[in-house]
């Protein structure tokens, strides 16, 4: 029975051996696993550290092309505008409401009426002018 015992013993011993051997098996595999696990972690957080400043510097770069894009479309713009005199052609508009409006206040019946007038006058006095020396002309020369 005590041959028993001692077997029974050695045999739970070598269990207990064959399941630490086991246990620190499972300890590497696990540690393996976990390294692989962190080298992928570190692999992937580099390639995204990568990826985001990849995308920033093209970011950068697309809204400098349409930065670019945009400030060349408004100088062909105002190059077209200024091309086809649509600048000239608003200001010779302004300046001809301008003179109109000048002309209607100069131009109005009082004015008119007086310029007329005056110019009647004018026409009388150069009229009675021309005719006085006529008539000396020909008293001097007879």
């Amino acid at each position: 029975m005590a041959e028993m015992l001692t077997d029974l013993l050695q045999n739970i011993y070598n269990r207990i051996a064959q399941l630490g051997v086991a246990i620190q098996g499972l300890k590497k595999s696990l540690d393996g696993l976990n390294q692989n696990i962190e080298d992928k972690i570190t692999t992937l957080t580099e390639k995204i550290s990568t990826f985001s400043g990849e995308i920033e510097i093209t970011q950068t770069t697309h809204l400098d092309v349409l930065k670019e894009i945009g400030g060349g479309f408004f100088d062909q713009l105002d190059t077209l505008r200024k091309g086809i005199g649509l600048e000239d052609m608003n200001a010779l508009i302004s300046n001809l409401e301008n003179f109109s409006s000048i002309a209607e206040d100069v131009l109005n019946q009082e004015t008119v009426n007086l310029l007329l007038s005056e110019a009647i006058e004018s026409v009388k006095h150069l009229k009675e002018g021309t005719q006085m020396p006529e008539a000396e002309i020909e008293e001097n020369t007879e």
